[in-house]
């Protein structure tokens, strides 16, 4: 194996750009109505105490937000007093461990005493995202039991009147137990910012549905890995990587080559996902190769490839070297080459960043085993958003909002032998904005990181087709094998034991859609008797993801993935892993508040 000086460049390239996130300001409602105690066994305000501790608990570390509030000081009847009556608790900024222990503090000790000047309000969160005089997206995530009190200025107005500023701000707001006239108005405020609107009626909803307003803003998918620059011109000049996880970019329609260590007894994985804020073209396939470098495309150890069929934020595929067939031929000095074939980007196209995961097995990897991280239930079951951080499930319920635009991911592991089946529910309101190809769609990646077939149908997504309510998908059920050098590989995918990544989605919404929350169901059934564990066990480096999430490799058992290179094996045994699933570990269940988008296939290369 490689040290992790020789996998090392010189001069570590930067990460590829990623966009910035919004800006948030939250104004949270603590009129006098928020003491009613009619939120699920709380009052209001108890419920909006819980919710905004949450948000402030789950805020990333490089998220900005700030908090205002009003109605908060004055309880009296003077109407000018109460009219001005709205504070910055905490301004626009990155939270440290300290700063959140601050404002929950604020947060357990805000009382509901005032008027609701929502207007007045609006105005100020606006300045509090400019205080700091630059520009980018910027958000308000209102909270209110009703309506404005305090009018003029009408709180809709006051909206029209930012939005015609020319910046780039958008009111997102939640109803909490709104009547029909004061939701009126609340939507009209987020109608004319183009914000999104829901309504609330308890503790958990309002948890929910504030957690997806957050969510879609700080949340796409969490591309990770070391910052490396891959040759564009061929293998001749390409860096040398370890095993772990990189992160390079595709430009133009260039081709990324990377050297890479094997011995003709070692298996080499090596998966490649795209990842795409808006989308790709149909038609739009990655190939990842690897062998020997000479004449022609490395491809004498692994190519296998995915093309996009419809809308998708990531395409992504991987491979796994065999013995026999060819595929232990040897390289010089055991040195061979990693192709990753951009067939997505064109000329002139913006940078795409690119996942590259590495992973060696061998007699060392096989001896030192996996370890496996306990599945997560309730709040702790929300979905992660990329293969790192996918999130361990396991039988049982999980509910959560997601607003459309997301794309979130879980993760389960399966032993040859074992049976899948996944079915994904959506619940569609009667206004919800559909086009002729928004669809509701499930998709599982194998442990190569590669799509599998959902079912025979073929299809990738349930067209709404204009019908609302209850849609569901499902996927399976497909039996787990070890694949075989006497057979050829299982086009649908299912033939390689491991970590198996689930992404549920609403595919391809209308742009009046993103940002609504709707809640989803996720079923995860998983049955039948494994095998005894024979297949390898990969390596994939002994880092955490960025966030520190673990992150699943891929084998029959797996060590972690992502950046830092390994002089051997063994270093290599760390916390990280897959999650275990019993035989016969039953139904999982997941109700998910939300959504997703265009996932999309197709595999297999030769």
């Amino acid at each position: 194996m490689p040290s992790a000086a020789a996998a090392a460049n010189a001069a570590a390239p930067a990460a590829p750009g990623v966009p910035e996130p919004a800006r948030i300001d939250l104004v949270l409602d603590l009129s006098g109505s928020m003491n009613q105690n009619d939120a699920g066994g709380l009052t209001r305000l108890a419920a909006a105490k819980q919710a905004v501790s949450r948000i402030i608990d789950t805020a990333p570390a490089q998220a900005e937000l700030g908090l205002r509030v009003y109605g908060a000081t004055y309880p009296g009847q003077d109407r000018k007093q109460g009219c001005a009556d709205t504070q910055l608790i905490r301004p626009v900024a990155t939270m440290d461990r300290a700063a959140r222990a601050d404002a929950k503090k604020q947060v357990a000790g805000f009382k509901a005493v005032g008027f609701t000047p929502i207007g007045v309000s609006l105005r100020e969160a606006a300045k509090d995202l400019d205080r700091n005089g630059t520009g980018g997206k910027r958000r308000i995530v209102l909270v209110s039991d009703g309506e404005d009190t305090c009018a003029p200025p009408p709180a809709c107005e006051v909206a029209r009147e930012l939005k015609a500023q020319g910046i780039d701000l958008a009111v997102d707001v939640v109803g909490f137990r709104t009547p029909s006239t004061a939701r009126a108005q609340l939507k009209c405020i987020a109608d004319v910012t183009d914000g999104s609107y829901a309504d609330a009626d308890d503790a958990d909803s309002l948890t929910a549905h504030l957690g997806a307003l957050f969510r879609k803003e700080w949340r796409t998918y969490h591309a990770t890995g070391k910052p490396v620059d891959g040759s564009t011109t061929g293998c001749q000049d390409a860096p040398l990587v370890a095993p772990g996880q990189y992160l390079d970019e595709f430009t133009g329609g260039r081709d990324l080559y990377y050297k890479v260590k094997k011995r003709p007894d070692q298996r080499l994985q090596a998966s490649a996902t795209a990842v795409a804020e808006e989308g790709y073209e149909r038609g739009s396939i990655i190939t990842v190769a690897a062998g020997p470098a000479g004449d022609g495309e490395p491809r004498a150890w692994l190519r296998e490839f995915d093309q996009s069929m419809g809308w998708a934020n990531i395409l992504s595929t991987g491979g796994r070297s065999k013995p026999g067939a060819g595929n232990d031929k040897p390289a010089p000095d055991d040195t061979g080459c990693i192709m990753v074939e951009n067939d997505i980007t064109r000329p002139g196209d913006k940078p795409m960043p690119v996942e590259l995961l590495v992973g060696i097995a061998d007699d060392n990897t096989q001896q030192t085993g996996s370890r496996t991280p306990e599945p997560r239930t309730g709040a702790d079951a929300e979905g992660g958003f990329s293969f790192n951080s996918a999130t361990p499930i396991g039988p049982g319920t999980h509910r959560q909002s997601i607003a459309v635009g997301e794309a979130p991911f879980w993760r389960v592991e399966l032993k040859a032998g074992q049976k899948l089946t996944v079915k994904a529910g959506v619940d569609i309101p009667a206004d919800f904005p559909a086009s002729a190809t928004t669809g509701w769609g499930v998709t599982v990646y194998n442990a190569q990181r590669t799509s599998t077939l959902c079912n025979e149908d073929h299809r990738s997504t349930e067209l709404l087709a204009g019908r609302t309510g209850l849609i569901e998908r499902v996927c399976g059920p497909w039996e787990i094998t070890e694949q075989d050098d006497t057979k050829s590989p299982d086009p649908n995918g299912y033939d390689v034991p491991g970590t198996y990544y689930i992404q549920a989605q609403v595919a391809e919404p209308d742009d009046k859609a993103k940002g609504i929350v709707v809640p989803i169901s996720l079923t995860v059934d998983v049955s039948g008797t494994p095998r005894p564990e024979n297949g390898p066990v990969f390596f994939f480096g002994d880092a955490t993801t960025q966030d520190g999430t673990p992150s699943g490799a891929n084998g029959d058992g797996e060590h972690g993935a992502t950046s830092a290179p390994a002089p051997s094996a063994k270093d290599g045994d760390s916390p990280l892993g897959s999650l275990a699933v019993p035989a016969g570990a039953g139904v999982a269940v997941l109700v998910l508040g939300g959504i997703t988008f265009y996932a999309l296939r197709r595999r297999k290369g030769a």
